[in-house]
């Protein structure tokens, strides 16, 4: 069994270029502006999708923390 990546001990970058692979760059500006807005989110979206591995959930992850961003940066104003 593979051994999940914890990408909470590295660069929120890592996490969002590891996720930015499932899709070839087309995320990218989402996983910017999560990264700026809940990096700790980013880094857990990125360990826990180690182990999974598949575009479609990659997807789906991404669209949870285009989510918690939105909500991040509405309770900021």
């Amino acid at each position: 069994m593979k051994e999940m990546s914890n990408f909470f001990k590295r660069p929120v970058g890592a996490a969002v270029l590891f996720l930015n692979d499932f899709h070839h760059g087309k995320r990218l500006n989402d996983l910017n502006r999560c990264a700026r807005l809940v990096p700790k989110d980013v880094k857990g979206m990125a360990s826990m999708l180690s182990a999974a591995n598949t575009a479609e959930s990659a997807g789906y992850a991404i669209d949870i923390l285009v989510g918690w961003a939105d909500d991040a940066e509405n309770s900021e104003a």
